[in-house]
């Protein structure tokens, strides 16, 4: 067990990282912060906040100079549909190893943030191993730059620190909780979903992921064990982080389709089934093998396929009382729905409806 020494929590303004400030300042750590944007107001008197980039070189000094136990790396570009462009080199990979060298020379644990995009399709339906991740009969591997990014530093993290330092590197599948939404199309499609079923009754799917699968993990498990990683020595590597076992679209569907008839009294939901435009590079089925990071983390709270749809539920309750929302028990209902949709009820998956062209990418 390590002591409790200062943490620094980089990408502390985004969802994760706001999330990691709050748990780490909940455990009694004292938390340093680092984005270039505003604290959040809540979270304000949780951390010394800097607002600069986590490259900075005031901040790889003082991480240098041993002035942090832990650094937990959340920054970076996340956006699966950013080009394969220098800048994404610099901040995704690059960055983040003059990062890990101020972590070596400062003797800090590193924790960063990877994610399952690196195994792209997974060729069986079932959960895949880090040690996969180059396996061609098990994986094709990144399916967008983001992913190769992820891949990149991970493959530079196992050559260059075998040892001498430190570090943790978290393959996240797809995390979701509550002050997710200024993630806009990047948060989670099970938070996208449950936000468009309490605001408007309506919600849209690709037309081809019905069968698809994803493997979710709420974001309150995903602090526990970075907060436990930051107390525990475990063998630096790359672990998977999710619940290890996926739940299909259709059952998010339905789950939908039962909260929002419950909240508005029997009204049923629309579902709009869309052309997917980007099917070559979509992931249909996600689900990580989590036997790794269960090894080395004996009592880790594991993730249950009940959690996950009661995760969902507080998550829909919180969406429906916002102002607006077609469940707000204070505004006269309105039954969802039109020519371009159908409704369906919360005991079944309607069939295919209006198409119109989507967009957002999952």
């Amino acid at each position: 067990m390590r002591s409790r020494g200062a943490v620094l929590v980089t990408g502390a303004a985004g969802f994760i990282g706001r999330h990691t400030v709050l748990g780490f300042h909940r455990a009694g750590y004292p938390v340093a912060a680092v984005d270039p944007r505003p604290a959040p107001g809540h979270l304000a008197n949780a951390a010394r906040w800097r607002n600069c980039d986590y490259a900075d070189p005031g901040v790889l000094a003082d991480v240098a100079a041993g002035r942090y136990a832990t650094v937990v790396h959340q920054a970076g570009i996340s956006d699966t549909r950013a080009p394969a462009e220098p800048e994404l080199d610099e901040i995704n990979v690059s960055g983040v190893l003059r990062l890990a060298e101020a972590c070596r020379a400062g003797d800090a644990r590193l924790i960063y943030a990877s994610s399952h995009a690196v195994y792209g399709t997974l060729h069986d339906r079932a959960p895949i191993a880090e040690d996969a991740d180059t396996d061609p009969t098990r994986c094709s591997g990144p399916l967008n730059p983001y992913a190769a990014s992820k891949l990149d530093l991970d493959q530079q993290m196992r050559t260059r620190y075998h040892t001498g330092l430190s570090w943790v590197g978290l393959r996240y599948t797809n995390v979701f909780g509550p002050d997710e939404t200024d993630k806009g199309p990047m948060a989670s499609i099970l938070s996208q979903l449950l936000r468009q079923a309490a605001a408007t009754g309506h919600i849209r799917l690709f037309d081809d992921t019905l069968t698809a699968a994803r493997d979710y993990i709420p974001i309150d498990i995903v602090i526990a064990t970075i907060v436990q990683l930051a107390e525990q020595t475990v063998p630096a590597a790359v672990y998977n982080l999710g619940a290890g076992a996926a739940v299909p679209f259709a059952e998010v569907t339905q789950w939908c389709a039962r909260l929002h008839h419950e909240a508005t009294g029997g009204t049923s939901l629309c579902v709009e089934l869309v052309p997917n435009p980007v099917p070559d590079a979509y992931q249909y089925f996600t689900c990580a093998d989590m036997l790794a990071i269960d090894a080395v983390l004996p009592g880790r709270m594991s993730v249950s396929a009940a959690l996950i749809e009661a995760r969902a539920n507080e998550l829909f309750d919180t969406f429906r009382r916002r102002p607006g929302s077609t469940c707000d028990p204070t505004r006269t209902r309105d039954r969802p729905g039109g020519p371009s949709g159908a409704l369906i009820a919360p005991t079944g998956i309607g069939r295919s409806l209006g198409r119109r062209g989507g967009t957002d990418r999952r």
